[in-house]
């Protein structure tokens, strides 16, 4: 191989290197905006659940199942009828294989949300509740 081929294939690694780089950074990782949820309501009067729940999201959209599931655990046990937290929660139990679970939390992110289309209208919901 001479200097110019050389130099060729490499300019051509770096090239690839900088794409899968760039691609990760941007939504190949654990932190992609395709995983679905849903921040508290704007002037929520329990501030702490809130706060629980939009820390819990902040974990989940980077794909920290388990942070998420305890912060969102932490959301629900001070607003028990929270359906967004309960939404959340279980696209966590989702991301950890936790089928069973999800559903059940996904029946409850219905239950006290059937008017919110953020939850109704979600995909991964009408999928793991067969609608």
């Amino acid at each position: 191989m001479n200097r110019k081929s050389i130099f060729g294939l490499g300019v051509y690694v770096l090239g690839i290197i900088t794409i899968v780089t760039f691609a990760a950074c941007t939504g190949g990782g654990g932190g992609s905006p395709s995983i679905p949820s849903i921040m508290s309501p704007n002037g929520m009067s329990n501030t702490s659940a809130a706060a629980k729940n939009n820390e819990g999201v902040d974990h989940l959209v980077q794909g920290h199942w388990n942070v998420a599931i305890d912060h969102l655990k932490e959301a629900i046990s001070a607003k028990p009828d929270f359906a967004e937290a309960h939404f959340n929660l279980a696209v966590a139990l989702d991301g950890k294989g936790k089928h069973a679970d999800a559903t059940e939390a996904f029946k409850k992110a219905q239950e006290f949300g059937g008017d919110n289309p953020k939850i109704t209208g979600s995909e991964i919901l009408k999928k793991h509740l067969n609608m």
